[in-house]
């Protein structure tokens, strides 16, 4: 998994980051594409990008894959199931 993150000098992320997924025939593969990328480099006076990695094997990718697809366990709050007093049409 490849991230790219823009940042402030006050530690303000500009957006949201680009994250994508690349599959690799070995963990050694993936390190050495990681090792490739390019480090955290300055944009201008106030914004720098960084790029961060890290490698899964295929059974921790669709375990991750698998949660993130779960339900969140648990019930709404009462007061969001409830309007509180009369509702005006």
């Amino acid at each position: 998994m490849i991230g790219h993150f823009i940042v402030s000098i006050f530690n303000v992320q500009l957006g949201a980051p680009v994250i994508y997924t690349m599959p690799f025939e070995t963990m050694e593969q993936c390190q050495f594409y990681g090792e490739q990328l390019p480090t955290d480099m300055q944009i201008d006076i106030e914004w720098k990008h960084s790029t961060r990695f890290e490698c899964f094997t295929i059974a921790q990718f669709q375990e991750l894959q698998r949660q993130q697809l779960q339900p969140k366990q648990g019930t709404a709050p009462e007061s969001a199931t409830k309007p509180e007093g009369p509702m005006i049409p």
